[in-house]
């Protein structure tokens, strides 16, 4: 039978499905599949963003690191360093009004040697937070002794610094006379880096003398004095003349200690970082210490110092900076460096459960034990580095005394290297 107006069969007509949706099991395998894949995507969304997390994490930290350990080891390596002169056997005459502790001379004398006071070091404890820095260039200076954090060490490094300004071929006429110099990059006069008070070195191989400078050079052909108004003398040890290798220093005491900047990470965290405080040495018995942050981060700085204890054998021992009595500092020929740095924020999944190993001390997650200092309890990433400086301005060897006389010498050790050098 057909459908005449159509031209379609009945029996065609009946044997078309009519159209129906999905079933209920059938949508459920759907939408299983489709929590499955969705699933699996937020998972490699969170694993790949959780490694771009601790990437960037310890990016920041070891940049910080090497950049701490790089600044501080400029400075180490050239402590005591007074140019061409030998800093043990050419003495530094101090004739500046008002001199640091670290570089007045002992009763009596004139003069000090700045090996006793190139490195120097302090450990800071929660007993000693008001009273470790007794004694020092900066004592009770709050920017440096209130903010130094307790379980962290603090390291003074003292040296000259060659400036580019030479004395000119007229050289000085008189011990007490104007030292004329060539500034080619404007360092003296009034607004100047150098004006009238600064403390400056002028050296030789032979001689050395501190000395504030008592006006500001001006003209074309400058000049610096050093009267009596702001010195105990306006005689220096030499008539320093160019083609006698003089020349010209600042001298700089800085100071490395880690404190709280007083700013959080975006998870409340203190956020702790390396300083660096330079002394202005002005004509005070004030100090004046310029303090700047030099890395975010730093939550320790421990250091150790190597004593060289037998010359003849070169024999070093590791000691904290408790264990370096006030004569002791010019043995020291190495300091063991190491800071503990962390990253801002959380990139760990769970809290940091590390031991860290820093010179003479261990950091651990939990209650201390002996010889150990916690770390904070997050999910910071951490990271210790450590590296061994020699100080270059080191000499091995020892006064010696002329029986009961009140003259000494400098005596080398032994050579038993074969090698030039007399301490190995």
């Amino acid at each position: 039978m057909r459908d005449i107006k159509r031209g379609i069969s009945v029996a065609d007509k009946t044997s078309i499905a009519p159209q129906r949706g999905l079933s209920l099991v059938e949508l459920m395998v759907a939408l299983a599949l489709s929590v499955t894949l969705i699933l699996g995507i937020f998972t490699v969304y969170m694993d790949s963003s959780q490694t771009t997390r601790v990437g960037e994490a310890l990016a920041r930290v070891q940049e910080s690191g090497r950049i701490g350990l790089e600044m501080m080891s400029q400075e180490v390596r050239m402590a005591g360093y007074q140019g061409c002169s030998d800093n043990y056997t050419v003495p530094v005459r101090v004739i500046a009004d008002n001199p640091p502790p670290s570089l007045t001379p002992a009763a009596g004398e004139d003069s000090v040697y700045l090996y006793n006071s190139g490195l120097m070091g302090w450990q800071v404890t929660a007993a000693t937070q008001s009273s470790w820095d007794s004694g020092t260039d900066f004592e009770d200076l709050g920017i440096i002794e209130d903010d130094a954090l307790p379980g962290s060490d603090v390291l003074m490094v003292q040296r000259a610094r060659l400036l580019n300004a030479a004395i000119s071929n007229a050289g000085m006429g008189s011990a007490a006379g104007s030292i004329p110099i060539d500034d080619p990059d404007g360092l003296f006069g009034s607004g100047a880096a150098f004006s009238s008070g600064s403390l400056l070195m002028i050296a030789s191989c032979e001689f050395a003398d501190i000395f504030r400078m008592t006006n500001n050079p001006s003209g074309a052909s400058k000049s610096i004095a050093h009267a009596s108004s702001s010195n105990s003398s306006d005689r220096l040890s030499s008539a320093y003349a160019a083609d006698e290798d003089a020349e010209i220093y600042s001298l700089e005491s800085t100071v490395f200690f880690v404190a709280d900047t007083g700013r959080v990470d975006d998870q409340g965290n203190s956020i702790s970082a390396l300083y660096r405080a330079r002394n202005n040495f002005p004509n005070s018995a004030t100090p004046s210490f310029q303090r700047e942050e030099l890395v975010e981060g730093v939550e320790a700085l421990k250091i150790q110092y190597g004593l060289r204890t037998d010359a003849s054998s070169n024999t070093i021992n590791y000691v904290d900076a408790s264990g370096v009595g006030a004569s002791d500092w010019k043995d020291v020929v190495v300091a063991r460096v190491g800071m503990l740095v962390s990253a801002s924020g959380n990139a760990l999944q769970q809290d940091d459960s590390q031991t860290y190993e820093l010179p003479g001390t261990v950091f651990v997650a939990g209650a201390p034990g002996s010889g150990q200092q916690a770390h904070a309890a997050d999910r910071r990433l951490r990271k210790a580095f450590v590296s061994t400086l020699d100080i270059r301005n080191r000499r091995c060897g020892e006064f010696r005394q002329f029986g009961s006389t009140d003259l000494w010498e400098w005596e080398d050790a032994d050579d038993n290297g074969g090698d030039g050098d007399p301490c190995n």
